[in-house]
């Protein structure tokens, strides 16, 4: 649903911006000459649909990802989806500013794209970075976004799954195609904490007496078999 709230307030925020131009940044700050030579009618009303229909996208794209099943991608849809039409604004904009520059600096534009690109990487990378575990008699650690700590006496019960059981939402979590890590809905199983690396199986399934369930897997089959038969010796 944050999607939805999301895709509400840039739709709301177009509207403001076209009752309001002085919301918007650059203009607010010129001077009485440099204002008059802003198309300001063209330019709140640019940046009034340009924020609609960016709004929009998101919560049809939300919605239709979801119906589909596509958790996973939400997200990557989402940030691309706001990022790349709030660069497309800033770019355009300045088509309506016949001062000297226009809108967009240059120095401005390198910061713009600067922060960008960190934010994009960023996410990216805590997406792709794999989920690292430890693991002895004690207890079995995963490390990484959304890593928890599980007592060996805790553990209820390990298998090894060959298939996922669809997964019905994401309640707070990321991903980037396969990669998935955070907390999901499972059909028939709940709310339960993924550590996924790759759609294809096997799965390990971990179960503990307080009625967490934890589905975790690696890009290589091997790995996870390895972690499996690890958690299982310190459980036996």
């Amino acid at each position: 649903m944050a999607a939805v709230y999301t895709g509400l307030f840039l739709i709301g925020l177009g509207f403001l911006v076209k009752a309001f131009p002085n919301l918007i940044a650059g203009y607010n700050t010129m001077s009485e000459k440099q204002k008059e030579k802003v198309d300001i009618e063209g330019l709140s009303t640019f940046m009034r649909d340009g924020l609609i229909v960016i709004g929009l996208i998101v919560i049809i794209g939300y919605s239709a990802l979801t119906s589909l099943g596509q958790h996973a991608f939400l997200d990557v849809f989402i940030p691309s989806v706001i990022v790349i039409g709030v660069l497309f604004l800033f770019f355009k904009a300045k088509r309506f500013d016949q001062n000297e520059g226009g809108l967009v600096k240059s120095k401005l534009k390198g910061v713009f794209m600067i922060v960008v690109l960190v934010f994009v990487l960023v996410m990216i990378g805590n997406a792709l970075i794999p989920t690292g575990y430890e693991i002895n008699n004690d207890r079995v650690k995963f490390t990484g976004d959304y890593g928890t700590e599980i007592k060996v006496s805790d553990i209820a019960s390990i298998s090894l799954i060959d298939k996922m059981p669809p997964i019905k939402a994401r309640t707070n979590g990321l991903g980037m195609g396969p990669i998935r890590k955070g907390f999901f809905r499972i059909e028939d199983e709940g709310k339960c904490r993924l550590f996924l690396h790759s759609f294809q199986g096997p799965f390990v399934k971990i179960s503990t007496k307080d009625q967490e369930t934890i589905f975790v897997n690696f890009k290589k089959r091997e790995k996870t078999e390895l972690v499996f038969l690890a958690i299982k010796s310190v459980k036996q």
